[in-house]
């Protein structure tokens, strides 16, 4: 079952003149609803007000929008939160409004979650832009990452992996991709392109706890084939570790298992 809300009240339909709409002048966050609250409720906070200070867009207040997005999913065992800010609607044109009313909307749905499982990829062929603008923020703007999951139908494939146009590695369609080379972790740096995600910061939180040495750094594409173990993560399915990519195998290894254990102990898993 799905329910929407906008401005918190009861809805789904938006204004055909909302910026969101028209420029993908906005910001998302996805959400896992465990146990009927918010998981790292606070984390997606964080990283949306400070998505809304670098874009110049007027947040909702903080303490409103948490318990309004509590309430939301109170009925909720295990599912999906998705919570979209717009700058809200506008005349035509690119230039912002000058006090503009911003959309906050969001919507719950009662989902089962994938647990531990290994996973195959692939490579895509479309291009992640570069941009230190917008890098690391979760904005609207997702038509490359849609152009890419397109780019396959089998069934068997569960993520894409980006490079940008210099071939370094950006993340997967839908996560965040972590080597281990080493005995260290290594994920994509997010200072011109990728997404800054809420799973990424809190592996990399696990890991420095649990003594492994964590580095965000330009990754190419030889250095994930000659990995020790892969593994992505996302906010709702936790870590995935990848088991092939072409003709290359892995299987889980003791860094990846260790940090689903320590995921496991936050809920995760």
């Amino acid at each position: 079952m799905e329910r929407f809300w906008i401005n918190g009240e009861p809805g789904r339909l938006i204004d055909i003149t909302d910026r969101g709409l028209a420029y993908g002048d906005g910001l998302f966050e996805t959400i896992a609803i465990r146990h009927s609250a918010p998981r790292f409720l606070d984390m997606h906070l964080d990283r949306l007000h400070a998505g809304a200070v670098r874009l110049g867009l007027p947040a909702p207040e903080r303490s409103w929008l948490q318990a309004q997005l509590a309430v939301g999913a109170a009925s909720i065992d295990e599912g999906v939160m998705k919570l979209v800010l717009t700058r809200g609607s506008g005349p035509r044109g690119y230039a912002p409004p000058a006090h503009p009313r911003p959309t906050v909307a969001w919507s719950t749905e009662t989902r089962k979650m994938q647990c531990w499982t290994q996973i195959r990829v692939r490579w895509c062929e479309t291009i992640a832009g570069r941009n230190p603008a917008t890098a690391g923020l979760k904005t609207l703007c997702r038509i490359e990452q849609v152009l890419a999951r397109a780019e396959w139908q089998d069934e068997s494939i569960a993520e894409g992996l980006m490079c940008d146009e210099q071939g370094l590695l950006t993340g997967g369609t839908a996560s965040n991709v972590f080597i281990v080379a080493g005995g260290c972790l290594q994920t994509p740096e997010v200072t011109s392109s990728g997404i800054s995600g809420i799973m990424r910061r809190v592996v990399m939180e696990q890991a420095r706890e649990g003594g492994i040495k964590v580095s965000e750094v330009p990754l190419t594409r030889q250095q994930l084939l000659e990995a020790q173990e892969v593994f992505v993560s996302n906010a709702l399915t936790g870590i995935r570790p990848v088991c092939q990519l072409g003709e290359r195998y892995w299987s889980p290894g003791p860094v990846t298992r260790s940090l689903a254990v320590r995921l496991v102990k936050l809920g995760v898993g």
